[in-house]
């Protein structure tokens, strides 16, 4: 069963549910959800209706829960992991999943920062949300941690805006002042968001970041801190 929610990025793909139809070939880095992918069909689809014929996957529906853990029951050191499995990884616009072989197989593919490239790799927003282990509602009134793996296509509900303003019942609030943001904050603007590592100096910081189709997934030196098109976010509840 196929469900949209948000903002229309994505849909889950449920491990352990066959596939229709297989593609030519597994992936070097297994078998994720039983699902095969060749030049037609991936391992993770998107919502746009043109898109749902491009994979042979079923897919659960939005309650599908991979195992979670309540309020306070997940680190900031814990994520960074996660963040960390990302690097070097792929861009994909709308894009929820990657296949840590540090490595991005439609690099700057054209046309980009669109779905139709159908890659692998999160995109700064879909970054973030797994990083922080958010649930797939939006605003939920749930600060609970969801482990999601790396292999399962999902952006989760929320693109930038939703987390530059984020709802009251959002698992993430505005920051006052982003000059006090901590390791796994993160600075947003319109268009794009970032996760904060740390301080290299007065002018520059480092973030995990999905920066676009040119650059993929890693970690990069920027200047957000100054940029006043940039506030600040964090994530609830962490321990």
């Amino acid at each position: 069963m196929l469900v949209l929610f948000g903002a229309g990025f994505g849909a889950v793909a449920a491990p352990g549910f066959a596939a229709a139809g297989r593609g030519a070939w597994v992936p070097g880095w297994g078998d994720p959800g039983s699902c095969y992918y060749g030049a037609n069909s991936k391992c993770w689809v998107y919502s746009h209706p043109a898109d749902q014929g491009r994979t042979a996957c079923r897919v659960a529906d939005i309650s599908y829960d991979p195992g979670h853990v309540g309020p306070g029951g997940y680190s900031r050191q814990a994520a960074t992991e996660i963040a960390n499995i990302a690097d070097r990884e792929g861009y994909q616009w709308a894009g929820g999943c990657f296949d840590n072989n540090d490595a991005d197989p439609t690099w700057n593919v054209y046309p980009r920062e669109t779905k139709s490239t159908l890659g692998e790799g999160p995109d700064c927003s879909g970054l973030v949300w797994r990083v922080w282990r958010e649930s797939n509602y939006a605003n939920p009134s749930n600060n609970s941690f969801y482990f999601w793996p790396r292999s399962l296509y999902d952006h989760g509900p929320y693109d930038t805006s939703a987390f530059k303003s984020p709802n009251p019942a959002a698992p993430h609030q505005r920051m006052a002042d982003k000059a006090k943001a901590k390791m796994m904050d993160a600075l947003v603007s319109a268009s794009h968001i970032a996760l904060f590592e740390l301080r290299i100096d007065q002018g520059a910081e480092l973030y995990w970041e999905a920066l676009g189709e040119a650059y993929g997934t890693d970690e990069f030196v920027e200047s957000y801190m100054a940029n006043r098109a940039f506030s600040g976010t964090f994530r609830k509840a962490w321990r």
